[in-house]
């Protein structure tokens, strides 16, 4: 992306605890190899690619992240940034976080559900950025998650979201909007000020070398374990990826290695991802909204 398209997500007049931030970056992380072997299990390779283009940084910044997974963006991030919250809903993720993370001294665990009211009394902090990748579609009430986001952030902090807006069977998720009113009428009510929705697809060559070693091998593999053919709406927590991510720890070297070669070569024609404001429709699209209180 040109620096003219790209949306800073960072807020330059909320005070972090040592002064106001200075002024944001975009996130470039640097490749270490010690990645392949310290880094927690690296489970879905393409959300550091979208905050290496849409995630703006500093040094003073507090930032809080939806759904971590394993743990691996934050493990990248936080050295980055002033304190980075991590927030899951699975007390057992939350521990095994702690365990694999705990030692990173400005990295902050919190077990709470997005969707729960006065989810700010809960956290006891507010920040400047809250991101959210492939999270928001498995949340089973947006709108008071969009609340407890503008709640949870500083005036004019930002939120980046992104997720496959799709209905079902293409999207397991339990929440798409057929409509942008239908999305619009929800960050109006709760609190935010503006906000952009953009179709969001990787560029034709990272498109050709994704598709040709991760989706369709990955879609041959979920058709072979889903045999039966039966598919109905899930919550995060009742994903595949979720429910067995322990068991593929022992492959870590070996998918951190694959990851590291395949996002390597698809960067070899530029940045991974392009973005196109939508209008009024909006389904059927992977969706990247930026948003400020």
């Amino acid at each position: 992306m040109n620096g003219s398209n790209q949306l800073v997500l960072a807020s330059k007049t909320a005070k972090a605890p040592a002064g106001p931030p200075e002024a944001t970056m975009p996130w470039k992380p640097s490749f270490r190899i010690s990645d392949i072997w310290r880094a927690p299990l690296h489970d879905l390779p393409m959300r550091d690619e979208i905050l290496r283009q849409f995630l703006g940084v500093a040094a003073g910044m507090r930032v809080l992240e939806v759904g971590p997974g394993s743990g691996f963006t934050a493990y990248r991030l936080a050295p980055h940034l002033g304190e980075l919250t991590v927030m899951d809903i699975s007390q057992k993720n939350v521990a095994v976080l702690r365990e694999n993370l705990g030692a990173i001294p400005n990295l902050r665990f919190v077990c709470a559900d997005a969707c729960t009211p006065g989810l700010a009394e809960r956290v006891e902090s507010r920040f400047d950025t809250i991101y959210g990748l492939e999270v928001f579609e498995y949340l089973p009430d947006p709108a008071e998650c969009l609340k407890n986001f503008a709640e949870l952030l500083l005036p004019g902090g930002a939120l980046v979201l992104e997720f496959p807006n799709y209905p079902a069977p293409k999207s397991p998720g339990v929440t798409c909007f057929h409509k942008r009113e239908d999305f619009d009428r929800l960050m109006r009510a709760a609190g935010f000020s503006n906000w952009e929705i953009y179709a969001l697809r990787l560029r034709p060559f990272a498109r050709l070398l994704y598709r040709g070693f991760h989706e369709q091998p990955l879609r041959l593999y979920r058709g072979w374990r889903n045999r039966s053919g039966a598919h109905k709406p899930m919550k995060y927590d009742q994903t595949w990826t979720f429910q067995n991510r322990q068991k593929m720890e022992p492959k870590r070297y070996l998918l951190h290695t694959f990851w590291t070669l395949l996002m390597g070569a698809m960067r070899l024609g530029g940045e991974c991802f392009e973005h196109r404001p939508l209008g009024a429709e909006i389904l059927h699209h992977d969706l990247l909204v930026l948003a400020r209180r």
